[in-house]
C-alpha cells in the first residue's frame, strides 16, 4: 500500500472530481487526503479513531479519482488496502464482513433471506417492522428496501459447447437483478450466441473486498474461475461485480479469467445475428454508475447498442463526476448522505419528466427506485438489458 500511496504527487486534481469532496468541502473527504490518512496509517503515526474511520469509510470508492489522475495512482486498491488495514485493527468490523460473507456465499440462505423480504413486503409486515425500528440502522435500511421478486435461481443453459458465452449472475440474480438476467439471456440468444450461467458460480466477493477482507474476496475469485473455465466469453450484467472481476483479472498472473471477460454490449456489437428491435417511441433517462463511467469504460458501446432501437429518445442524465449515492451498502449504511448524493438526479428528472430510468448497476437501481419512490415520482427503473429485451419483435 505504502508504495501506491507515495506516487501520489497532492496535486489535488482530482479534488473537483470527487463525489465527497463536492459533498463536504472538507479535505479528509477527499483522495488526496484520504491517502494522506492511510499513510500515516500505515507508517503508525496515527490510530484509527472515529474521524479517520469515517473519512475512509465515506470513500464511495467511485474511482473517479483515477481518470484524472497524472501519476495513476491505482486509488481503487488503496482504498481496499485501507479497509483491510482497519479491519486488521478492529475485529469487529472484522466479523461484519464475515457475517456478510457467510450470507452471501450460501445460496440457499441468500434465497432464503430475499423470500423472507418478499413475504413480509407482500403481507404488508415490513412497513411495520420499519416503524417499530424506524429509529435503527436495520429500520432504516428497511425502509430503503424497493418491492422484490420472488428469488429463484436463474435458468442454467446448456453445458458449455465451445465458444459460448459464460452469463455471471452473481447473488443477486436470483432476486433484484433476476429479470436483467432474463433479459440478457433472451438478448444473447436472440444475437445468436448460445448462453450458459453455471451453476457452480459464487458470488463476486466486491463487497468483501470493498470491506477489508480481501482473502474471501480471492477465494470467490477462485470458485468462479473454476465454474466459467470451459467459457469462450464471460459476461456479467451488474457494472459493479463486473468492475471487481475486472480488477481481479488484471491485477493476477496467472489471470484467473484469462482476459475472456467481455462487455454484453460489445458482445452484441460482435453478434453473429442481428437484433430485430421494434419502434419505441419513449423518452428514455441513463444513468451511468461509476463502475461503468470509470473503470469499465463500455458506456459507448451501450448507448451505440440501446440506439438502434427506432423512435427512442435517450438521453444520458449528466453526471458532473457524481455518484448516486448506492456505492455498495452505503445507501443503506449512510442513508442521509446517499439522499444528498442522489438528489441532483432526481432533480435533473424533474426538470425533464421521461418514460423509465435505466442503470446498469443493481445497487444504483435499487437506490434510485427507492429515492423516486420516496420523491413522488413513479418511474420504472431497469436495467438496460431489460428495455432492449422488452424491444425484440
Amino acid at each position: 500500500m505504502q508504495t501506491e500511496a507515495d506516487r501520489c504527487v497532492k496535486c489535488g486534481l482530482c479534488l473537483p472530481h470527487c463525489p465527497t469532496y463536492a459533498l463536504d468541502q472538507e479535505e479528509a473527504e477527499s483522495p488526496r487526503g484520504r491517502i494522506a490518512l492511510l499513510q500515516a496509517l500505515a507508517s503508525g503515526q496515527v490510530q484509527p479513531d472515529e474521524a479517520i474511520t469515517t473519512a475512509i469509510d465515506d470513500c464511495l470508492s467511485c474511482r473517479a479519482c483515477e481518470r484524472v489522475c497524472p501519476a495513476d495512482v491505482r486509488y481503487g486498491q488503496l482504498f481496499d488496502a485501507g479497509q483491510a488495514l482497519l479491519a486488521a485493527r478492529a475485529p469487529a468490523r472484522a466479523r461484519q464482513s464475515r457475517r456478510m460473507a457467510m450470507l452471501l456465499h450460501r445460496p440457499a440462505l441468500r434465497r432464503m433471506a430475499m423470500r423472507a423480504l418478499f413475504l413480509l413486503q407482500r403481507l404488508g409486515l415490513l412497513e411495520m417492522m420499519q416503524f417499530l425500528l424506524a429509529s435503527t440502522r436495520l429500520g432504516v435500511a428497511l425502509r430503503r428496501v424497493p418491492p422484490l421478486p420472488w428469488a429463484r435461481r436463474p435458468l442454467e443453459g446448456t453445458p458449455p459447447p465451445e465458444g459460448q458465452v459464460g452469463l455471471f449472475t452473481g447473488c443477486l440474480g436470483e432476486g433484484p437483478d433476476r429479470e436483467a438476467v432474463r433479459a440478457a439471456q433472451q438478448l444473447l440468444a436472440s444475437a445468436g450466441w448460445r448462453w450458459h450461467a453455471p451453476r457452480t458460480q459464487d458470488c463476486c466477493g466486491a463487497l468483501e473486498q470493498h470491506g477489508g477482507d480481501s482473502h474471501s474476496a480471492a477465494s470467490a475469485i477462485q470458485r468462479n474461475a473454476a465454474a466459467f473455465a470451459g467459457h469462450a466469453h464471460i459476461v456479467s450484467l451488474a457494472s459493479g461485480c463486473t468492475a471487481w472481476l475486472q480488477d481481479a483479472d488484471d491485477s493476477a498472473d496467472p489471470r484467473p479469467f484469462g482476459g475472456r471477460l467481455r462487455s454484453l454490449w460489445t458482445m452484441l456489437q460482435d453478434a453473429p445475428e442481428a437484433l430485430h428491435l421494434a419502434a419505441r417511441p419513449e423518452r428514455i433517462a441513463i444513468w451511468l454508475p461509476c463502475t461503468q463511467r470509470n473503470v469499465l469504460r463500455d458506456e459507448q458501446a451501450m448507448l451505440a447498442v440501446l440506439g438502434t432501437v427506432p423512435q427512442a429518445d435517450i438521453a444520458v442524465l449528466p453526471t458532473f463526476d457524481g455518484c448516486c449515492g448506492a456505492a455498495g451498502l452505503h445507501f443503506l449504511q449512510q442513508p442521509d448522505r446517499a439522499d444528498r448524493l442522489a438528489a441532483p438526479i432526481l432533480q435533473a428528472l424533474q426538470q425533464r419528466p421521461v418514460d423509465r430510468l435505466l442503470c446498469a448497476n443493481v445497487g444504483c437501481r435499487l437506490h434510485l427506485a427507492s429515492a423516486l419512490g420516496e420523491a413522488g415520482l413513479s418511474i420504472p427503473v431497469e436495467h438496460p438489458a431489460q428495455w432492449l429485451a422488452s424491444s425484440l419483435r
